[in-house]
């Protein structure tokens, strides 16, 4: 495969600020702008081209030097941020069409081939660096530029001076970086190959989502302010107390065992009464029956202290951000391959303890009907919003990881339950109550309250907590405080026994990933992501095998995850991705198109081949849902 690369070289503009030319949506704000561009060719012949303020000129270069580019593989270094500035450059305007100069490409990076090739505990551990410069000075120290690239890297030169700096440090950066993607495309093997090119096919749309960024109801951030204000102050004002009383653990601890007489329910590692959210609830539980005011009052301070995070993480972070971006949208930076197991995340600042660019868009709370701040969490989620004449497509992927779950672990009942339409969680309530299934599915819709759907609810909190290993007692406390469930941890033992005996197929699953993993070394998802495993000692041996077990099953969901961003990216250009958030995928589409498309990306998604990308036909449908809105929150 012949290689080319890439590195572009920013300078701010216009008054453009410390980081702008770190910030690609710059260009559009005509604050910064690319100052060079150097391509490597195959032969190592270098072509760079300078932008002397000329835009109209600059863009021709541009493009002129693109069109040779066509159809290539093209690395670069973190190239979603090099194809974000060029997205920028030669389509001024947002939420308009990739430009074909830079979709036409194979775009592909050294920072993930690498990761992908050394991804693990021991790196992890180590903190290891993917940056260009650690990266050469790792795995090519004689290489005959090393010394000069490491040198001129250690410089501290600003953004926009000594142009002649820059060229000469593009002209390193492009060279090294092909000596990297050389190294190490060497050693790709054949079962990698697929899933590593799916995920660089996935470049251009994160790089034109990041310089899309969310348009944000910047009106609407008050009235979500004032919501949780009020209710804070509500909630202060009926406890006599002030609102940092209940921010700080300190003076909380003191009101809660000191004033109150309440007895902690656990200790920190320091010595002193905790105040964190759990431990409140269950004080709050066991106040219920004997003390109902008390309890009342901790309901109260519960309630407290998750507006105030929503209020801090959220609400003034949006403020923060938008005061910085100051266009009224948020451009959180996607990072693929942000977790060990391949998942998406995205950065809320430039740099490290820079200003805020957005909020940690990745961490956005789920709206669960039955999660007593889903009020809260839906008004946070609809102050990002579709740009005008556009709506919100939200893509989910039903039971993701129950149905790849099925498929890794063979087992027979969940293979059956996905395969037939069957009602998964229905069917494991079945199953604790010692009921037929036909049967339980009679009564479960003939009574839309009470007894059935209670245990169906059970059923549901049993198969998401038990395809990865989980004992009783700790079933019982997240049954307690993320489904406000309570349970003996003898109830917590015997839900995970009964999951166990009908889809015996999972702690199989379990056992026998673990020896495989400790003889490859390495534990491996449908794509061919691998994390490897060193620390098998007792100290580390349980998390290590929970890795071995959760690494496959939830890597072919970031897989999957990858493979429906390209998939609507190839067949639906008119669907601009935007985000990704847990098991779901957003895209912006024209108004008058988004019934028609939605139902489209179901057609897409569901017809999906993924052996093709995984090797081999699936056995059972891995199924998406659509649904559609003006903004994030009243997708439906």
């Amino acid at each position: 495969m012949d290689i080319y690369t890439l590195d572009v070289e920013t300078r701010p503009i216009n008054g453009g600020g410390t980081y702008a030319a770190l910030e690609p949506w710059r260009a559009r704000q005509k604050k910064a702008e690319i100052s060079s561009m150097a391509v490597c060719y195959p032969d190592n012949s270098i072509v760079q081209i300078k932008n002397e303020g000329n835009s109209d000129r600059w863009k021709f270069q541009v493009r002129s030097t693109l069109e040779p580019l066509k159809g290539k593989r093209v690395f670069a270094h973190n190239a979603g941020f090099d194809v974000a500035w060029l997205i920028c450059t030669l389509q001024p305007e947002k939420f308009r069409s990739i430009p074909p100069d830079i979709f036409n490409i194979k775009w592909a990076d050294t920072m993930t081939l690498v990761k992908w090739l050394i991804n693990g505990q021991k790196p992890e551990d180590a903190r290891f660096s993917y940056s260009l410069a650690n990266l050469v000075e790792t795995f090519l120290p004689d290489h005959p530029s090393t010394k000069m690239f490491l040198e001129i890297k250690k410089q501290d030169i600003a953004a926009g001076q000594n142009p002649k700096y820059w060229e000469a440090r593009g002209d390193l950066d492009v060279l090294m970086t092909k000596a990297l993607a050389e190294k190490f495309m060497a050693k790709v093997p054949e079962s990698m190959r697929i899933g590593l090119m799916t995920e660089w096919a996935d470049i251009v749309h994160t790089a034109n989502a990041w310089s899309n960024g969310i348009p944000i109801d910047v009106n609407g951030i008050e009235k979500v302010d004032d919501m949780l204000t009020s209710t804070m102050k509500g909630i202060t004002d009926s406890l006599h107390v002030e609102g940092s009383v209940l921010s700080s653990p300190q003076q909380l601890g003191n009101l809660l065992f000191n004033d109150w007489g309440l007895t902690p329910w656990s200790f920190t590692p320091t010595g002193k009464a905790c105040t964190a959210g759990d431990d409140i609830m269950w004080i709050q539980y066991n106040l219920k029956k004997n003390d109902p005011d008390r309890a009342i009052n901790l309901g109260k301070v519960i309630k407290y202290k998750e507006n105030k995070t929503l209020q801090s993480k959220y609400v003034n972070t949006l403020k923060a951000a938008l005061e910085y971006t100051e266009d009224g949208y948020i451009y959180g930076i996607p990072k693929l391959f942000g977790t060990y197991t391949g998942r998406m995340t995205y950065s809320n600042t430039t740099v490290k303890n820079g200003p805020k660019v957005s909020i940690a868009l990745h961490q956005l709370p789920r709206i669960k009907s039955e999660n007593k701040n889903a009020k809260e969490v839906r008004a946070i989620r609809s102050l990002l919003k579709a740009p005008d004449g556009f709506g919100v497509i939200e893509v989910d992927a039903a039971g993701q990881e129950s149905r790849l779950m099925a498929i890794r672990s063979g087992d027979p009942t969940m293979l059956e339950i996905f395969r037939d339409g069957l009602d998964f969680h229905s069917m494991t309530a079945a199953a604790i109550i010692g009921m037929d299934y036909y049967d339980f599915m009679k009564k479960y819709k003939e009574h839309e309250t009470g007894y059935f759907k209670e245990q169906r609810q059970l059923g549901k909190l049993d198969n998401l907590s038990c395809n990865y290993r989980i004992g009783g007692p700790a079933l019982a406390n997240k049954a307690f405080t993320e489904y406000d469930t309570f349970m003996t941890e003898e109830t917590g033992r015997f839900l995970v026994n009964t999951f166990a005996r009908q889809y015996s197929g999972v702690p199989a699953y379990w056992s026998d990933v673990i020896q495989e993993s400790k003889a490859m070394g390495y534990t491996e998802a449908y794509g061919g992501r691998r994390y490897k495993l060193s620390k098998w000692t007792n100290k580390y041996r349980w998390m290590t095998e929970s890795s071995a077990i959760n690494f496959p099953i939830q890597g072919a969901g970031g897989s999957m995850k990858e493979i429906a961003i390209k998939e609507i990216g190839d067949k639906i250009p008119e669907a601009l991705f935007s985000l990704d958030l847990h098991d779901a995928t957003f895209n912006y589409v024209s108004l008058d198109q988004i019934d028609a498309v939605s139902k489209e990306m179901i057609s897409v998604l569901n017809g999906i081949d993924y052996k093709k990308y995984w090797g081999f036909d699936t056995p059972i449908p891995l199924t998406y849902e659509a649904g559609n809105g003006l903004n994030f929150g009243a997708v439906k």
